[in-house]
């Protein structure tokens, strides 16, 4: 199972359009109280996981909440993988958005602009169980409130190739980002490549924060990526290609999607990141003469966050029992269980992160457990990349541009500037 990509900003925002007209821009009233009865038929929404190996899982949770509500019944259904975003978009249009549903940040957005999700931040006594990233995932700019409690998540690891490392001498994972580049130089100068991929924009946030550096990204809704820190940290990665610290991979594949470990899996580079599962579930079917070589380590600065969540329609008819139902999906026992069966991926709630042996797969290679382990540290801390409308087209151009200077085609300077410009041309009002 693949974590659900974050929807197009040109969706979302057609959403917003869509419904301000059909509400007159403000927040419609809610269906019912929160702290009423709970009582009542709700209507349940996943995105795709219906299926052998979740089906019985969403089964069992929904008898057993039924079970402790009598005169509860939910009604689950399930959306495919392809069209989620119009499939959300003609439910909330109609006013039909079901009373609990699986919403990924970006989209949740646009749907609380228009009051058409509950707050939790005001209804829920339980937020506070939730990973702070999560949360802060749900919460947005110029809203009060938090619209989605945090269900599963991702983030992602430094992985290294320490036989190479050691041939400048190196017998540690670099400690930050840093020292990584410090490494890459003494690397370089030993005939090494350290860098399977160069940085978009999404991460420089983590590199400049890891740095010491603040990267706004987006003020007062003017994306702001075009900083003196993120240029520095590329004129270093065109510096490093020049050196021979670069894979030419790197800029071949510049916005191709796993480019970075697919360079790392042919054992010519040095570094990569990737997620917490990735020593079992591909190191070893892709590359397995180098697991005795790859060690992991805790991702740098704000660690990415990847992030799904369940929200709650304002408009529920019960209220009560659809937010009831919302926190015991996500409640602490039963988001262990569901990613018993989401393998890589990690609860929503810091309870539950506390002791990964609860729910961690049993590792086949000991570097997977300490994989598991340093994601469940971060997960915490880790945070959404980019910034509410920024999207995989924005990211993909300005990779593109990043590329150019990497390669000494144009000016970091020129890189930042022209990426910074097309996103702000083409958000969608």
């Amino acid at each position: 199972m693949k974590i659900r990509s974050i929807l197009a900003a040109g969706v979302a925002a057609s959403v917003a359009v869509v419904l301000a007209g059909c509400t007159g821009g403000g927040a419609p009233q809610s269906g019912g109280s929160t702290d009423g009865e709970i009582t009542g038929n709700i209507t349940f929404q996943t995105w795709s996981l219906k299926n052998d190996k979740f089906t019985p899982y969403f089964e069992d949770v929904i008898a057993a909440f039924e079970k402790e509500h009598e005169g509860v019944k939910v009604n689950w259904i399930d959306q495919p993988a392809d069209g989620y975003e119009d499939k959300i978009l003609q439910q909330a249009e109609s006013g039909e958005l079901p009373d609990v549903v699986n919403l990924p940040p970006e989209f949740a957005a646009e749907l609380a602009k228009v009051g058409q999700l509950v707050d939790l931040k005001k209804d829920s006594e339980v937020l506070g169980d939730y990973v702070e990233g999560g949360v802060e995932g749900y919460s947005y700019d110029g809203l009060e409130g938090t619209y989605a409690f945090p269900w599963y998540l991702g983030t992602n690891l430094n992985y290294w190739n320490m036989e190479l490392l050691g041939k400048a001498g190196i017998t540690a994972p670099p400690a930050d980002f840093a020292t990584t580049l410090d490494d890459a130089d003494k690397l370089a100068a030993a005939g090494v490549q350290t860098m399977s991929d160069i940085p978009d924009v999404k991460a420089l946030q983590w590199m400049v924060s890891d740095m010491g550096g603040e990267y706004p990204f987006q003020k007062d809704g003017e994306f702001v990526f075009d900083t003196p820190e993120a240029e520095k940290i590329i004129e270093r990665y065109a510096a490093l290609y020049k050196a021979g610290g670069v894979s030419p991979e790197a800029l071949q594949g510049a916005g191709e999607a796993n480019n970075n470990v697919n360079n790392f899996n042919k054992g010519t580079v040095a570094w990569t990141t990737a997620g917490p599962n990735y020593i079992d579930k591909n190191l070893a079917v892709n590359a397995p003469t180098l697991l005795p070589n790859v060690k992991v380590s805790g991702g740098f600065g704000d660690a990415p966050l990847f992030l799904q969540g369940i929200g709650v329609s304002s408009q529920s008819k019960n209220a009560a029992t659809a937010l009831a139902f919302a926190e015991f999906v996500t409640n602490t026992p039963n988001q262990i269980e569901f990613v018993k069966l989401a393998a890589g991926f990690f609860p929503g709630t810091k309870e539950a992160n506390a002791d990964p042996s609860k729910f961690a797969e049993t590792a086949q290679n000991p570097e997977q457990a300490e994989a598991t382990k340093y994601a469940a540290e971060q997960m915490d801390a880790a945070r959404i990349p980019g910034a509410p409308g920024f999207t995989e087209a924005m990211n993909t151009y300005a990779k593109q541009q990043i590329a150019l200077a990497v390669r000494g085609d144009i000016s970091a300077k020129e890189a930042l500037t022209k990426g910074q410009d097309y996103a702000n041309e083409n958000v969608t009002e």
